[in-house]
């Protein structure tokens, strides 16, 4: 046997009455769980939940099972049969069924493996909801204009992401809500319980908010750019060395959630730069109807090449990005220059119109 006897976790008398609850509907005995110290935690019988069990401690003791043969004044155990449960390799209480211990050690034996399991998955289960709970604290305190440092880092410490660098993402599906807001990817919900439900101490976390899949890692960590599945638009920054510039990127990411369509596609990020689409974020709706109309005489194709050219290194990159002959691309910023009256060969400009195709993109009805 794996570890020494009465070495494990405690028993959480909550979890151990539901699991109770669970298998006793499958058996015609009564069914005691006990804890390391032999007190009965949980049990079909509510009158013997708190009473010592002799033959428990023996079990603990001695990590072999016991058999009870009869009923001896002023001990409460009863006939039956009672054998080691065991956790993570070490014995975290004991079962007992009731009835002839010859018959029914065998059924305690499978009882106690049974339970084992389901102790585990309830474990684990609720070691997921603990971390959803934190992760979403988290985040929310992220996201918060007033949050401290000093509160970060508490939060950061709960989920043991304490020490950086840090990493945050976000991820939300291609289709926007009606107002333009984002909406979580279709696989949301399974990434977070696959992120937080088999974490390790320092793992990254995960939680769906404001209509986003967020999760951030610590140590040195990177996030996986495709948790949140295929057909999404994602921003994950990676690196980040202190909390400042953790917390300085967490309400830029929510606000790029709130104007879901300048968040990137895969196809889009190559390239992308973050600082356009963050700034046209936090414009205010009238702002970003003037900037629009800038570029709302252009057709989609003219729109796609103002977004390549300004985010690429020359024109030759962006003809072949574009996949255009060189004299084509040339055709087509003149007649973005005859329709604005911006030069795309200009940085300046060039960024402009870059911010009033964000702009428009950003609008619900663009």
């Amino acid at each position: 046997m794996a570890g020494a006897p009465g070495t494990g976790d405690g028993l959480d008398p909550a979890l151990a009455q539901r699991v109770v609850d669970a298998v006793a509907p499958t058996l015609q005995q009564d069914l005691n769980l006990m804890d390391v110290d032999g007190t009965v935690v949980a049990s079909t019988d509510a009158d013997r939940i708190g009473q010592p069990h002799r033959a428990a401690r023996e079990v603990v003791a001695t990590g072999r099972p016991v058999r009870v043969t009869r009923v001896v004044d002023g001990v409460g155990d009863r006939p039956g049969a009672n054998v080691p449960l065991e956790l993570d390799g070490r014995i975290a209480g004991v079962v007992g069924v009731t009835g002839d211990p010859e018959v029914v050690e065998p059924v305690a034996r499978l009882v106690a493996l049974a339970v084992g399991l389901l102790l585990a998955r309830e474990r684990e289960h609720d070691s997921g909801t603990e971390t959803r709970t934190r992760a979403r604290e988290l985040v929310a305190t992220l996201v918060s204009p007033t949050a401290s440092p000093v509160a970060v880092q508490d939060r950061l410490d709960r989920l043991g992401l304490g020490r950086g660098p840090w990493a945050i993402g976000v991820w939300a599906g291609r289709e926007v809500a009606g107002d333009g807001v984002a909406v979580p990817p279709a696989r949301a919900e399974h990434a977070v319980t696959a992120v937080n439900d088999r974490r390790d101490a320092t793992a990254p976390c995960a939680v769906v908010l404001d209509g986003l899949l967020w999760a951030v890692a610590g140590h040195g960590r990177r996030l996986d750019r495709g948790l949140g599945g295929t057909a999404t638009r994602r921003v994950v920054v990676d690196d980040l060395a202190d909390i400042e510039e953790l917390a300085g990127w967490a309400p830029d990411l929510r606000a790029l959630g709130q104007r879901g369509r300048l968040l990137p596609t895969a196809e889009e990020e190559p390239g992308w730069r973050a600082e356009v689409a963050i700034g046209v974020a936090h414009l205010p709706e009238r702002s970003r109807r003037r900037w629009a109309r800038t570029v709302e005489r252009l057709s989609p194709v003219q729109r796609e090449t103002v977004a390549v050219v300004a985010r690429s290194s020359s024109p030759a990159a962006a003809a072949e990005q574009l996949v255009v002959h060189r004299n084509t691309l040339l055709q087509r910023v003149d007649r973005i220059r005859a329709l604005t009256g911006l030069d795309l060969g200009r940085p300046d400009e060039a960024a402009v119109l870059l911010a009033a195709v964000h702009a428009l993109r950003s609008l619900s009805a663009g």
